[in-house]
């Protein structure tokens, strides 16, 4: 028998999840994935593993320096590691999505005949990217997207934010502060003030503000531009440009801006704020139009964002097709819930501990009844005795436990204990079902 051990931790970047946490994601999906199809998105799935070729040249930028390849197989590898000098960049033929987008792109050219557009749609899945983990950035992750596809009407921008808006309500999520840009008004401040032929490298360097201290981000970008940066692009970059000076650089920026912010005000959202923030930079291969974010005052960083890609579709189809789309990034929100101490479980669970295994086939089927009713139970799945299965109640967090021996069948009076106060009910068999329902379902 070998000795050899192995660590059983997860590769980095990779988390295990059990129990509660598992609960937890569980009910932050359920809860988002119902308020996008309360707006009437539907849902689609794709798998884990691209194409390269799909991946590479999406305009994913610095992900696609990220993407996990997956080597060829059999003979397509043999074949590709027998040539002298092997080719390391033909070795890979598949690669892990970095980003739910790309593959909405490529699922619309693939069933445009199929879909009827406008196409409200949302994908919430994990993701991967090969960057190094720190808080709140891991190697496997989960977005939450929601998409309309085939709209070229503000009307589409201000539909995905409201839907994202209510997501948050609906995990309790509050003071959130909405902030706008338009990639227009990226490219006429970079010309202004000289990095009009880096645009790109322009972009990405902003896009890291809030990864980078202000002085390392400056430095950074004067060596970009080659000469020191003017006092004007220094407010700029850290987000002071008055509203109304944006007429000066794109007037047509302003103006969607403009009439985007006054609808958003009139719909009333639970926002702290809507803010103009000229330094907002999202990927500059992806968005054509405007860009967002959702910040809230207690995360270092953005909790979710989007924008208008009007041109990524027509890369994989003969046609563009507008599209505008949001993402709630799941990892940031849990750490946000989880510091606010902020969860509860919609689902309470009644525990029925087996006080006499002659007894198990009754309480089996107590249970199912009340299962068939909406109300979960669990049942110990072993033998032991009732101080034990108690503690074991405990450790699960469980409040309600009934009390089922020989003498309550007999009777037909059950024991229900709260473990809250200590406090033990007696409960007519006749009545229990009505009890439990009032008890453990949360009102509708």
């Amino acid at each position: 028998m070998s000795t050899q051990r192995f660590s059983t931790k997860p590769p980095s970047g990779f988390r295990d999840f059990i129990g509660q946490q598992v609960i937890e994601r569980n009910l932050l999906v359920s809860r988002i994935s119902r308020v996008y199809r309360s707006f009437g998105f539907e849902p689609i799935e794709t798998p884990a593993l691209e194409n390269l070729e799909i991946l590479q040249g999406s305009g994913g930028q610095e992900n696609e320096k990220l993407i996990f390849k997956t080597l060829k197989r059999g003979e397509k590898l043999t074949d590709e590691l027998g040539k002298s000098p092997a080719d390391v960049g033909a070795l890979a033929d598949l690669g892990l999505r970095f980003d739910l987008t790309v593959p909405l792109c490529r699922v619309v050219a693939q069933y445009q005949n199929e879909i009827k557009l406008p196409w409200k749609v949302f994908h919430i899945a994990p993701v991967w990217r090969a960057e190094r983990p720190q808080k709140g950035r891991y190697r496997e992750f989960f977005q939450c997207d929601v998409d309309i596809v085939g709209s070229d009407s503000i009307a589409a921008e201000l539909e995905v934010i409201q839907a994202v808006v209510e997501a948050f309500n609906q995990v309790q999520v509050s003071d959130l502060v909405l902030h706008l840009n338009h990639r227009s008004l990226i490219e006429k401040i970079g010309d202004k003030f000289g990095f009009g032929q880096k645009i790109s490298e322009f972009a990405i360097l902003l896009d890291k503000k809030d990864k980078l201290p202000f002085e390392k981000l400056k430095s950074e970008l004067e060596t970009l531009l080659g000469s020191r940066l003017s006092s004007e692009f220094e407010s700029i970059l850290q987000g002071e440009l008055p509203f109304e000076d944006l007429k000066s650089f794109c007037s047509s920026s302003y103006q969607s801006l403009s009439y985007m912010m006054e609808e958003l005000e009139k719909l009333n959202l639970s926002l702290a704020r809507i803010v103009f923030d000229p330094s907002l930079v999202r990927g500059m291969g992806y968005y054509t139009g405007s860009v967002f974010e959702l910040r809230h005052p207690s995360a270092g960083c953005a909790l979710g964002g989007g924008g208008r890609y009007d041109g990524l579709i027509g890369r994989f189809s003969k046609s563009p097709i507008p599209a505008v789309g949001f993402s709630i990034g799941l990892e940031r929100l849990l750490l946000l819930l989880q510091e606010k101490q902020s969860f509860s479980d919609e689902l309470s669970v009644l525990f029925i501990p087996v006080m006499n295994e002659a007894l198990r086939g009754d309480l089996f089927s107590i249970a199912k009844e009340l299962r068939a009713n909406q109300i979960a139970v669990d049942v110990f799945p072993g033998e032991a005795k009732l101080k034990n299965q108690l503690k074991f109640a405990t450790s699960r967090a469980y409040r309600w436990v009934l009390l089922v021996g020989e003498e309550e069948l007999q009777s037909g009076e059950f024991q229900l204990k709260d473990f809250s106060d200590g406090s033990v009910t007696k409960i007519n068999r006749q009545k229990l079902l009505t009890h439990l329902k009032r008890l453990l379902l949360p009102a509708k």
